[in-house]
C-alpha cells in the first residue's frame, strides 16, 4: 500500500527526533581532559534565538493554490563528485534510509504534489560548467533552467550582464523570512538588490561555514586546559589559541625537519586560516556606504595590527602544517585522524571524514581578537549560490516554487543535516553541539572573495602564505587598483 506523504513526514521527524534522544540517554563517559560544563558563550545566546536553523517557530506559508500540469522545474547544479567538501545533491530518487536523502527525497515530494510539477536536475562535473552553461543558456535568449546552483564569485559576472533576476523583485519570495540565508541576503547585496542568494533548499551554505577542531587526545597528553572551558570564560582569543598551539609541535620522525610525518599546532589551508582568522577577529577587508555599495575600509590601524598578528602566531616556527604550502589539500584527511595536529582549521562539512577517527575531537569556533571583543565571527567559504535566469517565463511560478522549496526544507533536510548529521553522527560531545549553534548564527561572507578576488582576496592570501607582515606596503602597491576595481563594480550595479 502506498504511504501518505503526511505519514512519511511523521516517520521522517520520529527518524530525526530518535538519535537526539538515545545520544541524551546513552552519553558516553567524557574523554580525560574534557570540559563538560554547559557553555554560556558572552552575548551569542541571543543571535542564536534569533537566527538558529530549524529551531524558530516558522510563519505560514502563504502561497496562491495552484497547480502546473506536471511542469519538469529544471535546476543545473554542480554533481556531488565535483564538490566533495559540501553536500550539493537536491535531488534524491527513492527513500534509501539515509537521513539527508530521504529528507531531500520527502522535501521534493512535498513541493511536486504541491504545485504538480516535476523537480529535475541537470548537472555538470564542474562548477565552472554550470555558470558557463547557463549564460549562454540566458544569453541566447533560451528558457533553459528555472534555477542555477553557480558559484558566488561566478554569479557576480552573470549579475553584472543582467543575466539574473533581483529577488527583491520575484513575486512570491519574502528574503526576511528564516527559510531564507539571512547573512547572505545582508552581506551579497549591492544597491539593495539581491542577485545571489541561497536558502534552505540547499545546504551548501552550512556545510561551508568554517569552523576549527581540536584533537582530545593530544590536549590531554599536553596537559592543557579544554577549549569549552576556555571559550566559556570568554578568553578564547588570539594569544590563548597561540599558547595552547605552539608547544605542540614534534619531530616524530626525528630527521630535524618538519613535514607531513610529523606533529603540529595548528593545520590548515592559507585560503581558509587567512580570511577566517581576520574574520574572527571582526575584520572586513570591503564594506558598505549608506547606499548599500562597496567600499575599501581595510586600511586602518587595526587591520594593520591584527593582520601582523596573526602573520607572527600562523607562521611560529615549526608550529603550522599548511598543506596549501605542502602542494597536496588532502594530506589533512590523513594527518588530523593520525594525531599529527592538535588545532584544525576547515569546512564543517569535512568533519565527515572524521566518523572513524579513533580519537575523540571536538568542535569550536575560532578565537576572537582579544577579550574585549564580545562578538564572534564566522567566516563562510562561499558556497553556490541559488540564481534565477533573467529569461525566466513565468516569474510568479519561478517565486513560488522555490520559496516553496526552501520552507519545506527546515523541517526535513536542514533539520535532517543540522541536527542528525552534523550533530549527533559528526559531533562527539554536548559542547561541539552548542559551538556549531554559535558558528551558524555568526557568519560572514566574505565579499574580497566574491568580489575582488584577483584585486585583494587571491594577493592577501599570497602574502599571508609568504610570511610577509609588511601590510602597509602591500596597500601602497595595491590600494589604487583596488579603489578602482571598487568604482568598476559599483558603476556595474548602480543603475535601475
Amino acid at each position: 500500500m502506498k504511504i501518505s506523504y503526511k505519514a512519511k513526514f511523521l516517520s521522517l521527524a520520529l527518524l530525526l527526533i530518535l538519535p537526539l534522544a538515545f545520544s541524551c540517554g546513552d552519553s558516553p563517559e567524557p574523554a580525560p581532559g574534557t570540559n563538560t560544563e554547559k557553555i554560556d558563550v558572552p552575548d551569542a545566546e541571543s543571535a542564536q534565538e534569533e537566527n538558529a536553523p530549524a529551531q524558530a517557530e516558522k510563519p505560514a506559508l502563504d502561497l496562491p493554490d495552484v497547480k502546473y500540469g506536471g511542469y519538469d522545474f529544471r535546476v543545473i547544479n554542480v554533481d556531488q563528485s565535483a564538490m566533495t567538501w559540501v553536500y550539493t545533491t537536491i535531488v534524491a530518487h527513492e527513500d534509501t534510509g539515509v537521513e539527508v536523502n530521504d529528507a531531500v527525497y520527502l522535501r521534493n515530494r512535498l513541493v511536486e504534489d504541491r504545485f504538480d510539477i516535476n523537480i529535475v536536475e541537470v548537472t555538470e562535473n564542474a562548477s565552472s560548467s554550470v555558470a558557463s552553461k547557463a549564460a549562454r543558456s540566458i544569453q541566447a535568449g533560451s528558457d533553459d533552467y528555472d534555477l542555477i546552483m553557480a558559484e558566488s564569485f561566478d554569479a557576480v559576472g552573470m549579475s553584472q550582464k543582467d543575466l539574473l533576476c533581483d529577488y527583491n523583485k520575484i513575486p512570491y519570495v519574502d528574503l526576511t523570512q528564516p527559510w531564507w540565508d539571512r547573512d547572505m541576503v545582508r552581506d551579497l547585496s549591492i544597491g539593495k538588490r539581491n542577485y545571489m542568494v541561497t536558502g534552505d533548499f540547499s545546504m551548501m551554505h552550512y556545510g561551508d561555514t568554517i569552523g576549527m577542531f581540536f584533537n582530545k587526545k593530544l590536549l590531554t597528553d599536553m596537559g592543557l586546559d579544554s577549549p569549552y572551558g576556555v571559550i566559556n570564560e570568554g578568553k578564547w582569543t588570539y594569544d590563548k589559541f597561540f599558547d595552547m598551539a605552539k608547544d605542540a609541535s614534534r619531530d616524530l620522525d626525528g630527521d630535524g625537519k618538519y613535514t607531513k610525518d610529523d606533529q603540529f599546532g595548528y593545520m590548515s589551508l592559507t585560503h581558509i586560516w587567512s580570511p577566517g582568522f581576520l574574520a574572527a577577529a571582526g575584520l572586513q577587508s570591503v564594506g558598505k556606504d549608506e547606499n548599500d555599495m562597496h567600499s575599501f575600509i581595510m586600511r586602518n590601524e587595526r587591520f594593520v595590527q591584527i593582520y601582523q598578528k596573526m602573520i607572527e602566531i600562523i607562521h611560529y616556527e615549526n608550529m603550522t602544517f599548511d598543506a596549501d604550502t605542502a602542494g597536496n589539500h588532502r594530506l589533512q584527511d590523513i594527518m588530523f585522524p593520525n594525531n599529527q595536529a592538535l588545532f584544525w582549521s576547515e569546512v564543517v562539512h569535512w568533519a565527515t571524514i572524521l566518523r572513524n577517527m579513533h580519537a575523540d575531537f571536538g568542535i569550536i569556533i575560532h578565537p576572537k581578537w582579544d577579550e574585549n571583543q564580545t562578538d564572534y565571527h564566522n567566516y563562510v567559504y562561499p558556497p553556490p549560490v541559488m540564481g534565477v535566469p533573467a529569461t525566466a517565463l513565468d516569474i510568479e511560478r519561478t517565486g513560488m516554487i522555490i520559496e516553496a522549496l526552501c520552507y519545506e526544507s527546515t523541517d526535513t533536510v536542514i533539520k535532517a543535516y543540522y541536527d542528525v548529521l552534523l550533530k549527533t553522527k559528526i559531533s562527539r560531545d554536548d559542547e561541539s553541539e552548542k559551538m556549531l549553534d554559535i558558528m551558524f548564527q555568526n557568519r560572514w561572507y566574505n565579499l574580497s572573495n566574491i568580489f575582488y578576488g584577483s584585486e585583494i582576496y587571491n594577493p592577501l592570501n599570497t602574502l599571508s602564505k609568504k610570511s610577509d607582515a609588511d601590510i602597509a606596503s602591500w596597500f601602497d602597491k595595491n590600494e589604487s587598483k583596488i579603489l578602482a576595481a571598487i568604482e568598476k563594480n559599483n558603476q556595474a550595479f548602480g543603475g535601475d
